[in-house]
């Protein structure tokens, strides 16, 4: 009795049973992907609330940071402690607060920018694994998922056989599928 191994079902096997292993990975570094690729756009990983208040009619105690900081305080809604002050110019004091929001005070035009930050947490756990910023292990198990990406390329390049194989005219789309980066590299 012979045992013969039949190559393309393994194939679809193995095929098929490591892309629902891969699932949730792709989906994580594609959302994490996009998120990055438009970091310029928008912030993924802190959603930034800007209130601009007029403080018109405020004479300031520029000569007193701390008391300058409790008129600050006073104009916004904010019952919290205080982290740290500095100016960053001659008109133009900011206060950073402990539950990370800060505020700026144009003295000249007596306007305050009060910026409330509030972390997008799936993204930032997202994006930490995008960008490879948490342990050595991930850095393993991501050159693995890799690897598997590249499995499920090749694999399913022999998942169909005869005329719709890619040897024939399905091959051009393999072909544009690396011409299109290529193209992005060199023009």
């Amino acid at each position: 009795m012979s045992s013969t191994t039949n190559w393309y079902k393994l194939n679809r096997s193995l095929h098929r049973d490591v892309g629902y292993f891969c699932v949730g990975l792709i989906l994580i570094f594609s959302v994490s992907g996009i998120a990055v690729n438009h970091k310029d756009d928008w912030n993924p990983n802190y959603r930034v609330d800007v209130t601009h208040i007029d403080a018109a009619g405020t004479q300031w105690h520029e000569e007193n940071d701390s008391e300058l900081i409790l008129q600050v305080l006073s104009h916004v809604e904010a019952n919290v402690e205080v982290k740290a002050s500095y100016w960053s110019a001659k008109d133009e004091f900011k206060v950073f607060l402990k539950n990370g929001n800060n505020l700026s005070v144009n003295l000249a035009t007596s306007s305050i920018t009060y910026e409330r930050i509030e972390a997008r947490h799936i993204f930032q756990a997202f994006n930490r694994l995008h960008l490879n910023e948490t342990k050595e292990s991930w850095v393993i198990f991501s050159d693995i998922f890799a690897g598997l990406l590249i499995f499920l390329a090749l694999s399913g390049l022999f998942m169909v056989k005869g005329k719709y194989s890619p040897l024939g005219v399905k091959s051009l789309w393999i072909g544009l599928g690396i011409l299109l980066p290529a193209g992005y590299i060199f023009l």
